[in-house]
């Protein structure tokens, strides 16, 4: 039994195997950046927090997903409600408040998950202590900037409605006076303030990225597998006859 490629799958199976293959190395990079970030958060849960300002006046390649302290008072008039985002299947906001910290600048809060009202035009309540507190939590780096789709329009007043934390909108809107920190602290579940706490995990763990490769390396060897087997050679053999 012979193999006799046929052309039009031979050309399907060129094009989709590097594809697959691909996919399954890019999930395999995914995985190796992923158990970098586990260990290190894991390492990093070992060590006692640190004032804010002392984490940030080191390399950034050091205080991302640190433990870290803050002491301030809340800026709850200039909160920020992230629009389009759940938890356990509710659909609500990410919260996030202002702390006035005591050298001047100012520090994004991330309050977690609050469950949006009935109605559209209304926002959760939010109550927050008036006086000096302190905050604990993890630190991590204020989200890349990325282009403004389609008439996602800037929100005005406060407290806001926002798509995005866009810093230098942020920084705009809070007052070019209130220098914004460009880090976020995740605040701890004890904090006052904090109703659904989400944390830190990734949205996908290594071993998730794992699975994702094994199921692209199964896909091409079902492809690899299947052009051999559409490609045999079925004729019977003429026989000579004596």
């Amino acid at each position: 039994m012979k193999i006799r490629p046929k052309r039009g799958l031979s050309l399907f199976v060129a094009v989709f195997l590097p594809l697959l293959l691909g996919l399954a190395a890019w999930q395999d990079r995914r995985a190796e950046e992923k158990a970098a970030l586990e260990a290190r958060m894991a390492a990093q849960a070992t060590q006692a927090p640190r004032a804010v300002e002392t984490w940030l006046a080191d390399s950034e390649a050091l205080w991302p997903f640190a433990p870290a302290f803050a002491r301030g008072r809340w800026r709850a008039d200039r909160a920020l409600w992230l629009d389009n985002q759940t938890d356990q299947g509710r659909v609500g906001y990410g919260l996030y408040v202002p702390l006035a910290l005591e050298d001047g600048t100012w520090l994004l809060v991330d309050l977690g998950f609050r469950r949006a009202p009935e109605r559209r035009d209304a926002l959760p309540p939010l109550t927050l202590p008036a006086g000096p507190v302190a905050v604990s939590g993890r630190l991590r780096p204020a989200p890349p900037v990325r282009p403004v789709l389609g008439d996602e329009a800037v929100a005005e007043g406060w407290p806001r409605r926002v798509q995005a934390l866009r810093w230098r909108e942020l920084q705009a809107a809070f007052g070019t006076q209130n220098t914004l920190r460009e880090a976020i602290l995740v605040a701890s579940p004890e904090v006052l303030g904090v109703e659904a706490y989400q944390g830190l995990a990734p949205p996908m763990s290594a071993a998730q990225h794992r699975g994702y490769r094994l199921q692209w390396l199964g896909l091409a060897l079902v492809l690899v597998v299947g052009w051999i087997f559409a490609s045999l050679d079925r004729t019977p053999r003429s026989q000579d006859v004596p």
